[in-house]
């Protein structure tokens, strides 16, 4: 007995744990409160961030003008020193031919002493030892001068070759600090394109904040079910339709054909029923609720839908209709279990009239918060959960 009472206690609470939802969290009012101050934040981040690579900008700038100021200064100093070479070697050449002169006249060639017949010209002893005196200073002069002269050429050289070895340098640190320009300008208009999303968000998250309040929500509130509430799913009786006792119905009154059956597992598979009927066909709203969307920007082919949302128990439902040829409601509108939403078709990816129903617990797509739809679609449920077959 006791076994018998373990074991059904324990498959109780299996059944329990299964029948729990994954994931019963809504949105409240503080949420978008909260999106509203990180949106704000952000945009003052990327303000600032901006700013911050515009000065860094201005810096580079600034000195990438200081380092074309010295490219062009060392261009200037090496075309002095070139001139200056080019005056220093015409002087060589001067002091050469001189140089020419003097030791054709004075030169000691092949051991024998050209100048004695100078030498031997003095008028004495005295005077001959000034002639040689005077033929030695010479020769010590112009190598002197040879000497400096060529001394001078050689470091103006050098100095020429360090500064065009500067000027390379300076040439190469502009490219760097070019290249980096351009990548800051880059960044700077990146974050600039971002600032419009960002503003979009931050003004739409602001008209939630501002219309929820206008309707009584505080930021405990959860959106849908505490506040701002689509009329409430009630069971019934309809005029036409299949209806179930839960209060939703079938979305098309008279005979149909299911085309495509739900078989979803969360990331692949169909995600909800395609139920055939004659083009034009009325299409009728599942269960009481909120029209949220009507449109055809959502789809990548272009599918005319309509999205409305249940308030089930004080849980949120979603019932999405897709590949209608026309609409009978609009946005924000209430709608009754059974009324007449749109019309059968086969806009967007579609090979003839159906209507494809999407279901799901929780979270619609983009209901309450735009842009969710890889969130959404792991709350898609099969719409039979619901109503009936």
């Amino acid at each position: 007995m006791k076994k018998t009472l373990l074991s059904i206690l324990i498959i109780s609470v299996f059944v329990t744990i299964i029948a729990l939802p994954v994931d019963t969290k809504a949105i409240t009012l503080q949420e978008y409160e909260q999106k509203v101050e990180q949106y704000a934040q952000e945009l003052e981040d990327k303000n600032n961030d901006i700013n911050v690579s515009k000065k860094k900008l201005e810096e580079i700038k600034n000195k990438i003008t200081e380092y074309e100021n010295q490219i062009t200064k060392a261009e200037e100093e090496v075309n002095a020193l070139q001139e200056e070479i080019d005056r220093s070697n015409k002087e060589i050449e001067k002091k050469t031919e001189e140089s020419k002169s003097i030791i054709e006249y004075y030169q000691i060639t092949n051991g024998e002493n050209i100048y004695l017949e100078y030498a031997f010209g003095a008028t004495d002893i005295t005077d001959m030892i000034y002639r040689m005196s005077t033929v030695e200073q010479l020769t010590e002069y112009n190598d002197k001068i040879m000497n400096e002269l060529q001394a001078l050429i050689d470091s103006n050289k050098q100095k020429q070759l360090e500064l065009k070895q500067k000027q390379e340098e300076l040439t190469e640190l502009n490219k760097k600090l070019a290249a980096e320009s351009s990548k800051v300008q880059g960044n700077i208009t990146a974050m600039e394109g971002l600032v419009p999303n960002i503003k979009g968000q931050l003004s739409y998250y602001k008209g939630r904040v501002e219309y929820y309040k206008s309707v009584g929500c505080t930021s405990s509130d959860v959106i849908g079910v505490d506040c701002d509430v689509p009329k409430a799913v009630t069971s019934g009786s309809y005029a036409s339709g299949i209806a179930g006792a839960n209060g939703f119905v079938f979305p098309v009154s008279g005979s149909y054909r299911l085309s495509t059956n739900f078989y979803w597992n969360g990331s692949s598979g169909h995600k909800g029923l395609d139920i055939v009927q004659y083009c034009g066909a009325p299409i009728k709203a599942v269960a009481n609720g909120r029209v949220y969307y009507v449109g055809n920007n959502k789809d990548t082919y272009g599918a005319k839908m309509i999205m409305i949302v249940h308030n089930y128990n004080g849980r949120l439902v979603f019932s999405q209709y897709a590949h209608l040829n026309g609409y009978a409601v609009s946005e924000g509108e209430d709608v009754a279990a059974g009324q007449t939403i749109g019309y059968m078709g086969s806009t967007g990816w579609s090979s003839g009239c159906h209507l494809h129903l999407e279901m799901s617990e929780t979270k619609g797509w983009d209901y309450p918060d735009p842009g969710n739809y890889w969130s959404y679609i792991k709350y898609i449920v099969s719409p039979y959960k619901y109503i009936p077959r």
